[in-house]
């Protein structure tokens, strides 16, 4: 697939969400964020995470292994990320990329949910 981009990516997920809402008082520590198995993962792939809420960002990377290849990757969010300076009304917007040698980065669609 040298050259070429990647299959659309689905977006990722909050295991603890619910109906679109995250409570920061009832979730464990670290919370779990899912990107799903993804067509064509290949040994190398370049997994980043990508948490925003209000004007920070906060990135986690893994680069795929062979035990890696066709599973969920799974990261840890730290429950502080959630609760720091909220504001009424608060939100969380996540998404994930996938870089591979020789292709153009594939981006997922974005999971919204209400804090």
């Amino acid at each position: 697939m040298t050259n070429a981009t990647l299959p659309p990516l689905p977006a990722p997920a909050l295991t603890e969400a619910a109906n679109g809402i995250i409570s920061v008082s009832t979730i464990k520590d670290p919370t779990d964020a899912v990107v799903p198995a993804y067509e064509g993962a290949t040994l190398g792939d370049q997994v980043k995470l990508m948490l925003v809420i209000g004007n920070k960002q906060w990135d986690y990377s893994k680069v795929l292994t062979s035990a890696d290849v066709g599973k969920k990757i799974t990261f840890g969010i730290e429950r502080d990320h959630f609760s720091k300076g909220l504001a009424a009304a608060a939100g969380a917007r996540l998404g994930y990329s996938i870089s591979r040698d020789g292709q153009s980065p594939g981006m997922s669609s974005g999971l919204k949910v209400a804090i």
